[in-house]
């Protein structure tokens, strides 16, 4: 049961095993299943068979439990001295479990998610147990958010920053003026779109607000288009003037984490010679950006919950009734 590999090495074998992207291993699996002769299943069809449970469909979400499967692997070599995932019991699980205390629901939910992929994968590929039980399933984590997330700079800081010059300083300029992460930060001209939005708002005056967009592929390909506050349009007019559509504003890695390491160590850089408190996180400009246009809704006769509930939506592209990310960008 491959003695000679890693533990991450196994787990992350396991899941190729349980990974239906492959048509012919998809149909291979389902005719085995279910004593059919097709010859060719669609993911749609293998889905309705009623046990999509047991497998990962998609690139997104195979890139996704990848991910977490690490933070899992970590925490095994920091806690427990085994080798094998045969070795893995409920029980490091629900310590496992207990490590995401202050997490949403949401996030708890995720990793239990990833827990019970990689426990029918191991099962699967190597024969062993499921270590994904009722009991670890039933498992309650303490129902908070994280709240230990204060802002490390003032507005003020803010702007030092990314009015420093940089070769780099137009991409940091975005990342506050649009609030978006590092890895959607690579637009091309066509995205912007100085032409105005209508958006329904709820000013006192009965007005009908309109805003430039900024087309954002986000979080597992969804498309958005981001409000580009009044403030902020002719910095993208003169950002995008004399190029071509298809070109790419800024010379950034298309590699995600490359492209968050890059920003990240320029931002450090940054902040120590400005003597600031030294950090790289991305999350400073978010929180920056929708403070900013909060206060831009409330300045315009916006009542306080539709002005919030607005930033969180339709400048972060999250559920705007989201009382953990409130908390977090526009109260931290």
């Amino acid at each position: 049961m491959g003695k000679n590999k890693s533990l991450g090495y196994q787990i992350h074998t396991a899941l190729a095993e349980i990974n239906m992207q492959n048509q012919e291993k998809r149909t291979e699996i389902y005719n085995r299943e279910n004593g059919t002769q097709f010859q060719s299943v669609g993911k749609r069809e293998f889905k309705r068979n009623g046990t999509s449970i047991n497998y990962i469909f998609s690139q997104r979400s195979a890139q996704n439990l990848a991910e977490k499967s690490k933070n899992f692997v970590k925490f095994l070599k920091e806690n427990y001295n085994i080798k094998m995932v045969k070795q893995i019991t409920p029980q490091m699980c629900l310590d496992y479990l207990n490590t995401k205390q202050g997490c949403s629901k949401k996030t708890v939910a995720a990793y239990k998610n990833m827990l019970e992929k990689i426990s029918i994968a191991c099962s699967k590929k190597f024969g062993c147990e499921q270590f994904y039980t009722p009991e670890v399933k039933a498992h309650k984590v303490e129902d908070t958010y994280k709240t230990n997330s204060a802002r490390i700079y003032t507005n003020a800081e803010i702007e030092k920053i990314y009015n420093y010059p940089s070769d780099k300083q137009n991409i940091i300029k975005t990342l506050c003026f649009i609030g978006c992460r590092i890895f959607e930060v690579n637009i091309k001209v066509k995205d912007i779109n100085l032409d105005t939005h209508t958006y329904t708002t709820t000013a006192k005056d009965g007005r009908i607000d309109t805003y430039s967009t900024v087309h954002i592929i986000g979080k597992g390909g969804k498309d958005s288009y981001r409000p580009i506050l009044p403030q902020y349009r002719d910095f993208f007019a003169e950002l995008i003037k004399g190029k071509n559509p298809t070109d790419r504003l800024f010379d950034l890695p298309k590699d995600t984490k490359l492209a968050r390491l890059t920003m990240s160590n320029e931002i450090r850089k940054i902040t120590k010679e400005l003597g600031l408190t030294v950090s790289g996180k991305n999350h400073e400009f978010r929180k920056y950006h929708c403070q900013i246009a909060l206060q831009y809704y409330l300045d315009k006769g916006w009542s306080r919950e539709k002005a919030e509930s607005f930033v969180i939506q339709r400048h972060l592209s999250h559920s705007g009734e989201r009382k953990d990310l409130k908390q977090i960008y526009l109260y931290s």
